[in-house]
């Protein structure tokens, strides 16, 4: 058997020559300033114009910038000695450059080939100091690279953990949403059996609230997005049917303009408060209590606060809740916008207490 060997196109061969005149202006502009700084310390000890080493600090910084950027060492292995290669080159490079332009254009005496490296201890010091006047400032360049390079290495392992992070919360929330708070459904289902004996036009009552609340929550078993609109409907059901069963103890409010029920919202986060705000707040307590629920538009951001007069704080037990859990309320706030989003809850006086959540605004 005989191995056929695909010959490489001379054009591949050759690409990383082209590859040196890739870079960009902000870069060229760079390397020009730093080369006339170059030029203007090499001016203080000659006496001739100033253009002089002018030209010849840019001929070398430009020769020995294409032939690094040519070489690409910060992509490869051993990038020092790649680097010191390029630059050696890059020196040449600009050699060759200074003679062209003096002797063959400007035509200058004392500039040709033969004459420079007549005079070999000044053909010796100017490759030297050429090449090491490079190399120094290529290093800087090589190491800013790496720093760069290392900054963005950073920032996609906190996007990827972010990215992770998020797609944890939104699997939790998916495992909750199948649920359905299944200790509300069972108590409420019993509530409206107790009915049906002793009081069946209250038992239809409830089961249309259950069916309305059942109505909103089930298409949001399928979606991880939803509007505050949704919500509200939802907490509304939701409230409706704690109503029925706790009576004249539970009284509530609802205060959500109409332009603000289509803003993007996250799914089941709301409910999870309201429901803190009975179980922990308002149930408990003989009296019973009130829950307020508005929205308004604040700056660049919407918020939405839930208040309730029951036992507040320190009398309302940690308020762990059911469900999510408010300590992951600021999770997945945290997950989902970043420092945008917040939640505080706090004591409301003279009694009760008081959340707030705020998310990015969005026109829409």
């Amino acid at each position: 058997m005989h191995a056929t060997v695909t010959p490489v196109p001379s054009r591949n061969r050759f690409a990383f020559l082209a590859r040196g005149f890739h870079a960009s202006w902000t870069t060229i502009l760079l390397i020009i300033a730093i080369n006339t700084g170059v030029a203007a310390i090499m001016s203080i000890e000659d006496p001739r114009p100033f253009w002089h080493p002018f030209v010849s600090a840019q001929c070398f910084g430009l020769a020995i910038a294409y032939a690094v950027n040519a070489a690409s060492p910060w992509e490869k292995t051993r990038p020092v000695w790649r680097l010191a290669l390029a630059v050696a080159i890059g020196t040449a490079l600009g050699y060759a450059l200074v003679v062209f332009i003096k002797s063959f254009l400007l035509q200058l005496d004392g500039y040709t080939l033969l004459e420079l490296v007549s005079d070999s201890r000044k053909f010796q010091w100017t490759l030297i100091s050429g090449f090491f006047n490079g190399l120094f400032v290529s290093l800087f360049f090589l190491l800013k690279f790496r720093e760069t390079r290392a900054e963005a290495a950073l920032h996609r392992a906190e996007a990827q953990h972010n990215l992770l992070a998020k797609q944890a919360v939104e699997a939790e929330l998916k495992m909750m949403q199948a649920q359905v708070e299944p200790h509300f459904l069972f108590n409420t289902l019993a509530s409206v059996q107790y009915l049906t004996e002793t009081d069946p036009k209250e038992a239809s009552r409830l089961l249309g609230h259950l069916l309305a609340y059942l109505r909103a929550a089930l298409p949001q078993l399928r979606t991880t997005t939803t509007t505050l609109g949704q919500e509200v409907a939802l907490i509304e059901a939701y409230l409706n049917v704690f109503k029925t069963r706790m009576g004249p103890r539970l009284e509530f409010a609802i205060a959500v303009p109409e332009t603000l029920r289509s803003h993007p919202f996250p799914p089941v986060l709301l409910i999870s408060i309201v429901e803190n705000a009975i179980t922990h707040g308002l149930e408990p307590q003989a009296a019973g209590g009130t829950v307020r629920i508005e929205a308004m538009r604040a700056g660049d951001s919407l918020r939405v606060v839930v208040t309730d007069t029951g036992r507040g704080i320190g009398n309302g037990a940690s308020r762990a809740g059911h469900g999510v859990g408010l300590a992951n309320v600021r999770e997945r706030l945290a997950a989902l916008y970043g420092e945008r989003g917040h939640y505080t809850l706090e004591d409301a006086p003279p009694q009760g207490a008081r959340s707030t959540i705020e998310i990015p605004y969005e026109d829409v």
